[in-house]
Order: structure tokens, then C-alpha cells, then sequence
């Protein structure tokens, strides 16, 4: 699966050495104050630069990307490594760098492409700022007054949250309830995929909702195919069985809590008018159940030759062969690129059933062209998403989750009611990006104005799971983190409460009434699905505008690594066949 603005910073161990050796090879640039310098970076290569400090000064650096992904990597004068920088900003833009000096010395700055495949680019290094000791602790001052003034304004709307983060059913937790009350779609994030309190919480609050609020549907970041078969399941549709094993020991992301929220919406739906059952609905378009998919894909290809004839066959054939070898690769986020011939063919397929829809009903029924319509839109979803194509028209993985999400909303009825399980970074809602590159969560708020709210979850320190990246058997690992650095939001959320707290506010808040801290981007954790263990933590966060790209924050000071499944199947890399000369 593409994972695109979910970043792993990391390189190859070839890749690696060959930086390092690069590096040691080339005497190290001394920086100073208002020194700029202009430099090309090719692949493969580092450049090395130098500051010296003593211990309590402090020093500003930036380094502006152009047409080249940098990697900043700063080490201490013992030699340990003191931050490794990279913003989520692609080949251009800025990557600030600042060192407050623990320890006097020289302190060493790597300058490294992100990763073996980026071109050639330039780039353009600047030291912004050097302060003495007197200044740096004046800084710092004033940065906890700020600090401070941002964690009062947060107190008056917050309410203590306990240590495992699950909620009652029952009593009053007014910022959940506020927000819960006000909004027609409530997104819960998470920080990692793998920590278990995350789901705890989801599990709890979901709970909440559908007993006390009236939420009606559980949209997950999950198979739209296997999510399917489990909403037969707990409307009491389909009887246990291999088929139902199957779908809920699947993956791993959410596997424990997705099992618990099943058991439970299985229970509540058997106690209740099946007129006020709830709907558990999967919003990606991809990781099919392999005995699902092929079942698709002969049903939609048997329907495809009965519509339109024999000559479609081979078409259909070589369609169905690249869109099981890519989603084969879905769950391991291995390749699961799709031929942009195959994203154009299967475009056409959904076209001409819409196109054709009034004789295709009356020919072959309308229950079959709606099912054959639904398999070939799930197709052609993440086939446009998985195939870099260069159309005037298309989308990525983000705009399909609310997309989907608004289709269920939209069959089931004006007042009905969902909750959005996914990562922060899909469930957050930052203003101002390009409509082609916003998230899942912007999408649904500029469908649904203040009717859709963002609930981020984080976190201060503690474990969780991923997925070892660029290993050859996608081994699953548990890493840990830190406590949160002073100056990052999590920092001042843990001024809430010891254990963890949860504080919403009204949909767009008032700059002018909110601390200056709090009108600024900030680093909050972030973790995605593939992290390699010995990462240096400070990779473990991402710039947010709390205020801006959340409508509230759930904080835990301390989260523990999820169950590691011991059943992972070993998926083989893809392999493609060379292209014909």
C-alpha cells in the first residue's frame, strides 16, 4: 500500500554506509552566525557541517529543500545523536534545525539526501540565530510562560481521563459530550496503529456514542471487503465460520479492539429493533480477503461478458491479474503499484454500468448491476490511488475514506450518525491545503462544515507496534519512546492531568481569544504504520496547529504496545514482468 505523507526516515544499509563513509571522508564546514551557504546535493552524498557551542548556548539553523528531500541529522559531541530532522514537506520547503546545548563542544550536522532514490537538488543553509547562555535561558523562559498560558487556556475545558484511557457509558464527560452532541460524523484518531490504550479508548467511547448519542455507524481505516462481510455478521446476516475468522484475524493494525467492537455490535444488534441496528462499514478500497477477491472478480467478470460479450474476456483477465497482484501487497505495504492502462480500463468499466445503467437493470436486474457497480468503483479506487497517474483527475487514499464515508451517510439517511476510526493523520482537518493533497478528515469538513469533528489521540511516552520497514519477511516489532520533549504539545497537555486528560473546544475557535502558543504549529507524536526499532525519537512527530487541525485532543501520559500477532502470514515481494522491448 502507498503510504503517501506517512514517512519512514531511513536509509538502506548500502545506502547508509556509503553516507557514512561519505562523511567522514570530507572535513567538516564550521557554521556561523548569518552564514549562508548554497550547495547541490547528489545521490549518495553528505555534506558536513559544524557548530561549536558551550553548554546553555544555543543555535538556529535552516536548511531550504529545493527540488531535493533532505535529511538533517545533528550529533552531540560525544558522538550520540542529538535530533534527526526531516519535515513532512516533500523536495522543497524548509527544514529548521535548533541544538540547545546539553554539553559543550563541537556539534556535528549531516546533510543527506532522504533516501537513495531522490535526485539531484539543491539547497540553501542559513544559521539564523546563535545566543549565549543569558539569552538561551531567557528563551527558554519565555517559551514556559507561553507553555504555561497555552496549558491554562486548555484547563477550563478539559477533564481527567485514567491511566488505561477507557470511558464509562455512563456519567458526565462534558468535552466528549459537547462534541459528540454537535457533530453528524465524531473522528477518533490514534498517534500509533499499535498501542493498546488507543483502542481501549475507541472501544469505550464508541461504546458511549451508540448507547447515549444515538451514532448509528463505525467507519474504520480498514478493508471495505472484509468490514462488508463482518456487517453481515453482526446484523445476525451471516453465521460464524472460517469466513468470519478469517476477516477478524486479519492484519494486525486494530485486530484485538476491531474483535471486541465486533463481539459487542454483534450483541447490541441482537437486543435491538433491527431498524436501529448499527452499521460497521470498512472505508478502503483495497485489502480484499484473497477468497473475496476472486470471488469478485469472477462475478463481475461473468457479469461484464453477459452485458457486453465474449470480446471483453481478456481485457477483464489482464484487469483482474494486476489487481490481485497489487492488493496481494496491501497488507505488508509492500509494491502495490497498478499500470496506469489498467486505472484507465477500469475508469471506463464503472462509466459505461453508469452510463448503462437503465438497460443493464431491465436485462440482467437491478441487484446485479448495483453489485457489479460497487465491485468495479472498489477496483477502480484503489487503482487510481495506487497508480501515479498523471490525469487532469486524480485522487489519493485520503479523498476515497471520505468518500466512502459520505456514501454510507447519504444511503442511510439525513440524521444518521458515524464514528471515523482512523489514524491523526487521516481524522485531522488543517486548513489550506490544495483539494487534491488534503486529509480524509478536511474532506469531511468541507462536506459537513462543523457537523464533522476531529478528536486526536496522543500520547507522552511508551510503546507500541509497527512494522519493520524495508524487511524482506515484514516483521512485526515493538519500539519505545521517551518522554515528550517541553516544548511539543504533548508536553503541555501533560500539565492536564498526571494520568492523561481529554479537551475539546467549539469548531472554529477564535484566534484572537487563544495564547500565542496555541496559534502556532507544534510538534505532536506521530507514528505510522512502519517504524524501525532504534529510530531516533525525535522522528516520532509531526507539526500540528492544534487548535486549527483538531476540534479536541484525548492526551495519555503513558500507552503500552498492542498484542503482536504470532500468525503473519510471509508474503513474497511482488515481482513484475520486464517490460517488452
Amino acid at each position: 500500500m502507498r503510504l503517501r505523507g506517512l514517512r519512514v526516515v531511513g536509509l538502506t544499509a548500502s545506502t547508509m554506509c556509503a553516507a557514512v563513509a561519505s562523511a567522514a571522508a570530507q572535513q567538516s564546514r564550521p557554521l556561523s552566525l548569518a552564514l549562508a551557504i548554497d550547495s547541490t546535493l547528489s545521490p549518495g552524498e553528505s555534506h558536513r557541517y559544524s557548530m561549536q557551542l558551550s553548554a546553555g548556548e544555543s543555535a538556529n539553523i535552516v536548511v531550504r529543500q529545493i527540488g531535493v528531500d533532505i535529511v538533517i541529522e545533528v550529533r552531540a559531541p560525544d558522538g550520540s545523536v542529538f535530533a534527526t530532522v526531516d519535515s513532512p514537506n516533500g523536495r522543497n520547503g524548509d527544514e529548521p534545525v535548533e541544538i540547545l546545548a546539553r554539553q559543550g563542544g563541537e556539534y556535528l550536522l549531516l546533510v543527506r539526501p532522504y533516501d537513495a532514490a531522490e535526485p539531484a537538488g539543491r539547497y540553501h543553509l542559513e544559521v539564523t540565530a546563535r545566543r549565549d547562555v543569558q539569552a538561551t535561558a531567557a528563551l527558554l523562559e519565555s517559551r514556559r510562560l507561553a507553555r504555561d498560558s497555552a496549558a491554562g487556556w486548555l484547563r477550563p475545558r478539559r477533564a481527567a481521563l485514567v491511566a488505561a484511557g477507557t470511558v464509562a457509558i455512563h456519567g458526565a464527560l462534558p468535552p466528549l459530550d459537547e462534541l459528540a452532541r454537535r457533530v453528524r460524523v465524531l473522528g477518533l484518531g490514534e498517534a500509533t496503529h499499535g498501542s493498546r490504550e488507543f483502542g481501549d479508548f475507541r472501544l469505550s467511547v464508541t461504546k458511549r456514542l451508540i448507547e447515549r448519542n444515538g451514532y448509528r455507524i463505525v467507519a474504520i481505516e480498514a478493508s471495505a471487503s472484509r468490514l462488508a462481510l463482518l456487517d453481515r455478521y453482526v446484523a445476525g446476516d451471516q453465521p460464524p465460520g472460517p469466513l468470519v475468522t478469517r476477516a477478524l484475524e486479519s492484519g494486525w493494525i486494530g485486530r484485538r479492539t476491531q474483535r471486541e467492537l465486533v463481539a459487542w455490535l454483534r450483541k447490541w444488534n441482537a437486543a435491538h429493533r433491527a431498524t436501529d441496528r448499527v452499521r460497521l462499514v470498512g472505508l478502503d478500497p483495497q485489502d480484499f480477503d484473497p477468497q473475496e477477491y476472486w470471488n469478485v472478480r469472477d462475478s463481475l467478470g461473468t457479469f461484464l461478458e453477459t452485458a457486453y460479450g465474449a470480446g471483453v474476456r481478456p481485457v477483464w483477465s489482464a484487469i483482474a491479474l494486476e489487481m490481485a497482484a497489487a492488493d496481494s501487497q496491501a497488507s505488508v505495504f509492500g509494491n502495490s503499484d497498478v499500470d496506469p492502462a489498467v486505472r484507465r480500463s477500469l475508469l471506463e468499466i464503472v462509466a459505461m454500468l453508469e452510463l448503462d445503467r437503465p438497460l443493464l437493470s431491465r436485462r440482467l436486474g437491478s441487484a446485479s448491476v448495483e453489485a457489479a457497480s460497487r465491485a468495479a468503483r472498489q477496483l477502480a479506487q484503489m487503482a487510481d490511488f495506487n497508480s501515479n497517474s498523471q490525469a487532469a483527475i486524480s485522487h489519493w487514499r485520503d479523498w476515497y475514506l471520505a468518500a466512502n464515508l459520505m456514501r454510507v451517510l447519504d444511503r442511510t439517511g439525513s440524521t444518521a450518525k458515524a464514528v471515523f476510526w482512523a489514524h491523526n493523520a487521516h481524522v485531522s482537518n488543517p486548513p489550506g491545503r490544495a483539494v487534491e493533497r488534503r486529509t480524509a478528515g478536511a474532506y469531511l469538513r468541507d462536506a459537513l462544515g462543523c457537523g464533522y469533528g476531529a478528536l486526536g489521540l496522543t500520547f507522552g511516552e511508551g510503546a507500541f507496534v509497527a512494522q519493520r520497514p524495508n524487511d524482506l519477511e515484514d516483521r512485526l516489532a515493538v519500539s519505545s519512546l521517551p518522554p515528550s520533549p517541553e516544548e511539543s504539545i504533548d508536553g503541555v497537555l501533560s500539565q492536564l492531568h498526571q494520568d492523561g486528560a481529554i479537551v475539546s473546544w467549539e469548531c472554529q475557535v477564535d484566534s484572537s481569544s487563544t495564547p500565542a502558543w496555541l496559534r502556532r504549529l507544534h510538534p505532536m507524536h506521530w507514528v505510522g504504520a512502519l517504524y524501525a526499532p532504534g529510530t531516533d525519537p525525535s522522528e516520532a512527530f509531526r507539526p500540528y496547529d492544534l487548535l486549527r487541525d483538531f476540534d479536541g485532543v484525548v492526551y495519555l501520559r503513558r500507552v503500552t504496545a498492542d498484542e503482536l500477532p504470532g500468525d503473519r502470514p510471509l508474503i513474497p515481494a511482488r515481482r513484475r514482468a520486464p517490460a517488452p522491448q
